[in-house]
C-alpha cells in the first residue's frame, strides 16, 4: 500500500477506458495552474506523449486542438483567489477561459479544498459508465507526495439513487451554488448537474481487499462540520502536510496508540508535549522533499508546497480498519469551516491497518522507508505572530475581491481592434486596515501596466490579442513592520467583447501554410491512438529542431486520400477549421487556389460517404 514505485500520473488517470470516448469532466481543484489545465483535455483523445523523463510533450496545435474538440465538455471549479499567475501569457489560454470558475465556501471562515474528478465515458451501444478521482494534489505542476483513490462503475438504470452515493452527488450539485466571480450557465450548468444525478446512480467497483459494502464518501462544508471518524479507534495512523493542536489532542485521547506523519516545519510548531504522546511521530526524508518555488508565505497557499502532500487517516477497530483519503489535513479549517471531500476505504485490519502502513520488509521499498523519526525534544518554534496576522490580511483581502463581484466591460475605440477595458467592482470592496496596495491587469499584459483597483479602473489601448477575462491581482499587506504580498489570477465576467475572439486567436495561432498543414495532416491522423501518435511523432514532436521541422511535409493529397480511405468522419473536423479561417483576415494567403482544388473534391466526396 502507497509503494513509491507504484505511481500514477494524472494524465493517464483521465483517459477513457478501453472501448470508450470522453463524455464529460467536472474536477475541483484548490489551486490552478492554468498551464497545467491547459494539458488536461490532450488525455482525453491520446494526444499527449512522454518525453524520456516521464515529462508530457505536446506541440502548441495539438492542444490546440483538444480544446476547440473537448473546451465545451470539461469543467474545473478551484477557490477563488488561488489561480496562479503564469510566467508569460500563452494565447491558448482563450479557449480554457470558459472552462474555469472561481468558487468559495459557504462558512466566510472556510476555503474551497476538495480534489476529485467525475469523468463521464461512453461507447457506441449507449453504455455509460464513470470514473471518480478522488486526490489531495491540486492541479499544479507541484512535485509533492499525493494519494489518488480511483473509482471506476457503471451507470445504472435505476430510478432510485444508491444512498451511499449521494455525498458524492451533493458535492457535485452545490458547485452551480459556490460560483464567485461569474455565474454558470446554459448547456455547461446543466453538463455539471446531470453528472451529479448520474453519480447517484453509478454502482463503483471498490479496490481489491476493500469491503465495498462498507466503503463511504465523506463531504464536509455543505451542511456544518464532518464527523467521519468512528468512535471506536483501537489505533490511529495521521497523515497530514499541516495540523491543528486540538484535532491532534483529540486523536490522541481517543485512540489507544496513534502515530503521526508530517512536514517538519510543521512538527516544530507542535507543542512537545502533544507530540509526546504519540507512538511515532515521523516526517518525509529532506532528501525527497524538495523545495517549493512559491514565493509567498500565506498560509493558505502553502497548501501548494512540494514534499508531503499526501492526506490520510488510517484507523484500526477491531478486525477491521479504515483508510480515510481526500483532501482533509488533520485541521479545524478541515475539519469545521472547508468544502472538502474524502473516501473512507474500509479492509481487514490485517491487510490495510495501521501495522501494515508502517511495515518494513526486505527487498521491497514501501511508504515507511521514506521517512525520518522526528525527535520530540527539539526545539519548538514559537509561531511568528506576525506572520499569521499577515497571512490572515491577506486570505481576508481576497475573499473580498472576490465578494466585490469585479467585472470587465470591453467597448471599441476609434482605432480598428484596438479596445478599452474597464474593470467595475459591482459591490463594496471592504478591505482591512492593513491592506496598503490592491492593484490589477489583465494577464496579457505586463505587470508594469498595473492600476490601482477602485470603483472602476480602465485599461486603455488593447489590442483584439489582449482581451481577456483572466485578470492578475496584486494585494500588498503590513503589519507589525513586516511586510507581505501576493500575486493571483481571477477569471471574471467579461461584457462587451467582440463575439468571434476565439476565430481570431485560433487564426492568430495558424498564422502560416506550413502551420496550417500540420493541423490538418494532425486531424487526418487523429482517428485512432496508434496513427495520432504517428504523426505527432513526425510532424508535432516539440523536441524536433528546426531543420526538422521545415523539412518537407508528405504529399497533401496522398495524406487525405489514406485518410478518405480510413473513414471520412475526420475531415468534418477540417472542414469546421477551414470555415473559421476563412472568415478572418488574409485567409487567401492561407488558403491558396492550390489548396482549394485539392481540398474541395476530397471533402465532396467525404460528405457523400456521412450522409448515407
Amino acid at each position: 500500500m502507497l509503494r513509491p514505485d507504484e505511481r500514477s500520473h494524472l494524465m493517464h488517470l483521465l483517459r477513457p477506458p478501453a472501448g470508450y470516448s470522453f463524455s464529460l469532466a467536472v474536477g475541483t481543484t484548490f489551486s490552478l495552474d492554468l498551464i497545467s489545465a491547459l494539458m488536461l483535455p490532450l488525455s482525453f483523445a491520446f494526444f499527449d506523449r512522454e518525453r524520456a523523463d516521464g515529462e508530457l510533450a505536446a506541440d502548441p496545435l495539438a492542444l490546440l486542438e483538444a480544446l476547440r474538440r473537448y473546451g465545451d465538455r470539461f469543467t474545473i471549479f478551484c477557490q477563488s483567489g488561488q489561480i496562479r499567475l503564469p510566467p508569460k501569457y500563452p494565447p491558448l489560454v482563450t479557449f480554457l477561459e470558459p472552462c474555469i470558475y472561481d468558487v468559495g465556501a459557504l462558512d466566510e471562515e472556510g476555503v474551497f479544498h476538495p480534489k476529485v474528478w467525475a469523468l463521464r465515458f461512453t461507447r457506441e451501444d449507449g453504455d455509460v459508465r464513470y470514473r471518480v478521482l478522488c486526490l489531495s494534489r491540486n492541479l499544479t505542476f507541484d512535485r509533492c507526495w499525493d494519494t489518488a483513490v480511483v473509482l471506476d462503475g457503471e451507470h445504472t438504470d435505476r430510478s432510485n439513487a444508491i444512498s451511499a452515493n449521494h455525498p458524492l452527488g451533493d458535492l457535485f450539485e452545490s458547485l452551480p451554488t459556490l460560483t464567485t466571480t461569474r455565474p454558470i450557465t446554459g448547456e455547461r450548468r446543466q453538463d455539471v448537474l446531470r453528472v451529479a444525478h448520474e453519480l447517484r446512480r453509478v454502482r463503483f467497483e471498490w479496490p481489491e481487499g476493500f469491503d465495498g459494502s462498507q466503503c463511504r464518501f465523506w463531504v464536509g462544508g455543505l451542511n456544518g462540520p464532518s464527523h467521519p471518524f468512528p468512535s471506536r479507534r483501537d489505533k490511529s495512523l495521521i497523515v497530514s502536510p499541516f495540523l491543528s493542536t486540538n484535532i491532534l489532542s483529540e486523536f490522541i485521547e481517543s485512540s489507544g496508540e496513534t502515530h503521526l506523519i508530517s512536514r517538519h516545519d510543521t512538527l516544530i510548531n507542535v507543542p512537545s508535549d502533544v507530540l509526546q504522546r504519540c507512538k511515532s511521530v515521523h516526517y518525509l526524508a529532506p532528501e525527497l522533499a524538495e523545495e517549493s518555488d512559491d514565493e509567498t508565505t500565506v498560509e493558505i497557499q502553502r497548501d501548494a508546497l512540494s514534499g508531503l502532500h499526501a492526506k490520510l487517516f488510517v484507523v484500526d477497530r477491531g478486525w477491521d480498519a479504515s483508510i480515510f483519503s481526500g483532501s482533509f489535513n488533520a485541521t479545524t479549517n478541515a475539519l469545521e469551516h472547508n468544502v472538502e471531500f474524502m473516501v473512507e476505504l474500509v479492509g481487514k485490519r490485517s491487510q490495510v491497518g495501521v501495522d501494515h502502513f508502517l511495515r518494513q520488509a526486505a527487498n521491497e521499498t514501501n511508504f515507511s522507508d521514506l521517512l525520518q523519526s522526528f525527535r520530540t525534544d527539539e526545539l519548538v518554534t514559537e509561531a511568528d505572530a506576525t506572520a499569521r496576522q499577515l497571512d490572515h490580511l491577506l486570505l481576508a483581502a481576497k475573499k473580498a475581491i472576490a465578494a466585490s463581484r469585479p467585472k470587465l466591460v470591453v467597448t471599441s475605440t476609434n482605432e480598428n481592434d484596438i479596445f478599452d477595458v474597464r474593470l467595475e467592482v459591482t459591490r463594496s470592496l471592504a478591505l482591512s486596515k492593513g491592506i496598503t496596495e490592491v492593484v490589477a491587469w489583465p494577464i496579457s499584459q505586463q505587470a508594469s501596466r498595473a492600476l490601482p483597483v477602485g470603483k472602476q479602473v480602465t485599461f486603455s489601448r488593447l489590442s483584439f490579442a489582449g482581451l481577456t477575462p483572466l485578470t492578475a491581482f496584486r494585494v500588498v499587506a503590513q503589519a507589525g513592520g513586516a511586510r507581505a504580498e501576493v500575486t493571483f489570477v481571477m477569471n471574471l465576467k467579461l461584457e462587451g467583447a467582440p463575439a468571434d475572439r476565439e476565430d481570431r486567436v485560433l487564426h492568430s495561432l495558424i498564422e502560416s501554410r506550413d502551420k496550417l498543414l500540420r493541423y490538418i495532416l494532425f486531424l487526418l491522423s487523429s482517428g485512432n491512438e496508434a496513427s495520432a501518435t504517428v504523426e505527432m511523432s513526425k510532424f508535432l514532436d516539440p523536441d524536433e529542431d528546426a531543420r526538422q521541422r521545415s523539412a518537407p511535409l508528405p504529399s497533401l493529397l496522398e495524406t487525405m486520400l489514406r485518410a478518405l480511405s480510413e473513414g471520412a468522419a475526420q475531415f468534418e473536423r477540417v472542414a469546421a477549421l477551414l470555415e473559421v479561417l476563412q472568415r478572418g483576415p488574409n485567409s487567401s494567403e492561407l488558403l491558396s487556389v492550390e489548396f482549394q482544388s485539392v481540398w474541395e473534391p476530397i471533402w465532396d466526396t467525404a460528405k457523400r460517404s456521412l450522409s448515407k
